[in-house]
């Protein structure tokens, strides 16, 4: 993904979660490149799966490298605050913000898409009907090639994506919208975004015929937001080491006694 998409997907993703600054995306990245270039070489050049625990020992060498002393005030000033915090950052880029062109692969149900098409049942189904070219609605009425009436839609959807916000409360009132699009919803959203929201619409109300867009990095079933959770405490990974051998003992705050009446 060129820069400006990455710019534009970050934008995106913080529409959604607001909680960690544009600085700690961009620090992650790079410190995912970092990772990868050190399991590459421990692996005699062989590039592999990097594991939650593997990213954030990537990620402490690059913070120590880069910013010392002031890597967990910059940390706590982007929103991360434990190693828990970069799982949540790596999740948000895993299922938010990728491309919202759709493929041809990305129809996976093509027999089931085009019989909803054609009954027009329901708002949304007739909304896409009424949007299709008449050369394509016949290919699908006279049970064209499948190939074709695929490509086809693809290239419908695709413009139906980029003709502003397809949402209307009487069009998807019958639609179980997810969590992320409900986030989206009444945001003042332009340009890509509004292509990226129109998807998450339709793969709402054709979950069974749509795949699923992607984030900006990819997701395997080894990956798990617990990976994140057994981390290192920041205190001992970015303060202690640059502190003076008589104040490297933490300090902690009192819990009071519960008051007595």
């Amino acid at each position: 993904m060129h820069e400006n998409s990455f710019e534009e997907a970050l934008d995106f993703i913080r529409e959604k979660d607001s909680r960690y600054q544009r600085e700690a995306y961009l620090f992650l990245r790079e410190a995912l490149d970092h990772t990868q270039e050190m399991i590459a070489k421990d692996s005699h050049g062989r590039s592999r799966h990097v594991s939650g625990q593997e990213l954030l020992a990537g990620i402490r060498e690059l913070a120590l490298r880069k910013f010392g002393p002031m890597t967990k005030m910059l940390f706590a000033e982007w929103g991360v605050h434990s190693c828990s915090d970069f799982g949540e950052i790596v999740f948000n880029m895993v299922e938010i913000g990728g491309c919202p062109v759709f493929a041809v692969d990305d129809i996976k149900d093509l027999n089931a898409f085009v019989e909803r098409l054609k009954a027009h049942a329901e708002p949304v189904s007739a909304f896409l009907w009424n949007a299709l070219a008449p050369a394509t609605r016949q290919q699908i009425l006279g049970a064209g090639p499948p190939d074709l009436i695929k490509a086809l839609l693809v290239q419908e959807l695709n413009g139906v994506l980029t003709r502003g916000s397809i949402y209307q409360q009487n069009r998807f009132a019958g639609v179980a919208l997810s969590e992320l699009t409900r986030c989206l919803l009444g945001r003042e959203l332009k340009g890509s975004h509004i292509a990226r929201f129109n998807r998450l619409l339709l793969e709402d109300a054709f979950s069974v015929e749509l795949m699923k867009s992607h984030g900006v990095l990819a997701k395997t079933d080894q990956d798990s937001r617990a990976d994140f959770q057994d981390g290192y405490d920041f205190y001992e990974a970015f303060q202690k080491p640059f502190l003076p051998p008589s104040k490297q003992v933490k300090k902690h705050i009192a819990t009071p006694a519960p008051s007595t009446f």
